[in-house]
């Protein structure tokens, strides 16, 4: 406890120094005989108790506790005004100038001890007030802390396991889907080889119909049959059937093809990678493997367009890009459905080299996003969605992979009822 006594009296500093001492008031005393000289003492030392003398020279009591109020390091200090019986308005003055308490001159010992006592007593309670405050701060920052911790950590377990049930799923489905699709392209393929040889026989078949209507030996019951056979060539549209035969069975392959992607997208989605299985992949095949995903939730509705430059390998995780992709497409997907508007909405997929990164540019002509929340959707559990329409989590968890995971960017640019970008930037390493 630091108490400082500013007096032009050396004398009634030395004898209030020497009332403290002798009570055993346990302080270190600071003297000063000026305002001047105090004031450069309460600036340059935390002084915890002013003893102000009212009447000096230069500069009086009350101009010097006019200063210390006035600071915003000093101002709470305690101040105990020396003054006379009979200098009331001095002292009226002073507390209206935020005096805390005065002593009455010439000194009385026992008033002066008990006035310091309850000072010292006020002064230890604003000391533990003030650091108790400061632990409930730092405590509260703490738990604020550790909420934030346990928000992430939830909202990841939740990703976690919603993804997991998305992944059992989708493999079961793949799987489901995979065993029909194999023995219908088998079969499919089985069934051109028969086609092909019917054909051939077909043709045989006609060329001899010609051959024997073109001969003038003839019975007339071959004659008959003959005709009954162009007859039924035409009732059954055989030669429509053949020339259109190749392309249903082009068809067939074609439709295979995509199912086929179809199931291979399923499958890489739901394979469940460890968070540290990184290998290196075309970023244009992810995006592919993507749309095959949504293409549904865009039908009719969505055209896309693609720019996709020829692109170096990179190092990722397969199955967490594929989810951010995923995320940020379906976000613009469900953005420009909310519109309800009668024209084709549109989504851009532009992929180029930048310096040293690979950067993919998903721009949609949906609504927009407000500058005034722009700021906060890659928050855990933020969404501007109706409530369960959408956990605030898809953003998130985005940002956390491309920059966490992957030492990359995640940047969001938007004009409200214009468009939205989403920009992924992802390192280009060297393969070793």
């Amino acid at each position: 406890m630091k108490i400082l006594i500013v007096d032009d009296s050396r004398f009634n500093l030395e004898y209030a120094k020497n009332i403290l001492i002798e009570n055993n008031i346990d302080c270190h005393i600071l003297l000063a005989n000026s305002g001047k000289e105090a004031l450069e003492t309460i600036t340059s030392t935390e002084i915890d108790i002013v003893i102000l003398d009212i009447v000096m020279p230069e500069m009086n009591g009350i101009e010097v506790l006019t200063k210390i109020r006035k600071n915003k390091k000093t101002h709470a200090i305690p101040v105990i005004m020396f003054t006379s019986l009979t200098d009331k308005q001095a002292l009226q003055e002073s507390f209206d100038c935020g005096a805390t308490d005065f002593i009455n001159k010439p000194i009385e010992p026992i008033e002066f001890i008990s006035r310091i006592k309850a000072a010292i007593r006020i002064r230890k309670y604003e000391i533990y007030l003030k650091e108790t405050l400061s632990t409930i701060k730092n405590q509260n920052q703490e738990l604020l802390d550790l909420n934030k911790q346990l928000q992430e950590t939830q909202y990841h377990l939740v990703q976690k396991e919603k993804l997991a049930a998305i992944g059992q799923l989708a493999a079961g489905v793949a799987h489901e889907i995979n065993n029909p699709i194999g023995y219908v392209s088998s079969n499919t393929e089985t069934l051109s080889k028969y086609i092909r040889k019917i054909k051939a026989a077909i043709d045989q078949y006609s060329e001899l119909l010609h051959c024997l209507n073109d001969t003038d030996i003839q019975s007339e019951e071959v004659k008959n049959r003959i005709k009954d056979l162009y007859d039924l060539q035409s009732k059954l549209h055989l030669d429509f059937i053949l020339s259109d035969i190749d392309s249903l069975i082009d068809d067939s392959f074609e439709g295979i093809e995509k199912v086929t992607k179809i199931v291979q997208s399923l499958r890489n989605f739901a394979r469940q990678d460890l968070e540290t299985d990184f290998n290196y992949y075309d970023f244009n095949d992810l995006i592919e493997e993507t749309l095959v995903l949504i293409k549904n939730e865009a039908k009719y509705i969505i055209d896309i367009e693609k720019k996709l430059d020829e692109l170096p390998l990179i190092s990722c995780n397969r199955t967490q890009i594929g989810q951010v992709l995923l995320n940020i497409m379906m976000n613009a997907v469900q953005a420009i459905k909310s519109q309800n508007r009668k024209e084709q909405g549109l989504i851009k997929l532009i992929t180029f080299v930048s310096e040293n990164y690979v950067v993919c540019e998903i721009i949609d002509d949906g609504p927009g996003i407000d500058k005034a929340v722009i700021d906060k959707i890659f928050n855990p559990f933020f969404t501007t969605k109706e409530v369960g329409s959408g956990t605030g989590l898809g953003l998130s968890i985005s940002y956390d992979l491309i920059v966490n995971k992957h030492s990359g960017a995640l940047l969001v640019n938007s004009e409200m009822n214009k468009r939205t970008t989403f920009t992924i930037k992802l390192p280009i390493k060297t393969i070793s």
